[in-house]
């Protein structure tokens, strides 16, 4: 399975702001996907916000995570 690193996360988010000129960025990720969470916190990334018990997936119900990053917050 292919991973996400912080060198990758930060690299796509550079393109965003300098390229593209977008001001904000965000994205969802799994509550319990607790090495994505990490990459992004590094990356600068905060959570904003927490949809709870959105999907379901062999059985269980599982939380969804909004995390936003703005123009000048990459780390």
């Amino acid at each position: 399975m292919w991973r996400w690193n912080n060198d990758t996360v930060r690299v796509i988010c550079r393109f965003g702001f300098d390229e593209l000129r977008l001001h904000r960025i965000s994205l969802t990720v799994v509550a319990d996907n607790e090495s994505a969470r990490r990459v992004y916190e590094k990356t600068g990334f905060v959570e904003e916000g927490r949809q709870r018990e959105c999907f379901r997936r062999d059985g269980k119900w599982h939380d969804m995570i909004l995390m936003g990053l703005l123009e000048g917050e990459l780390r």
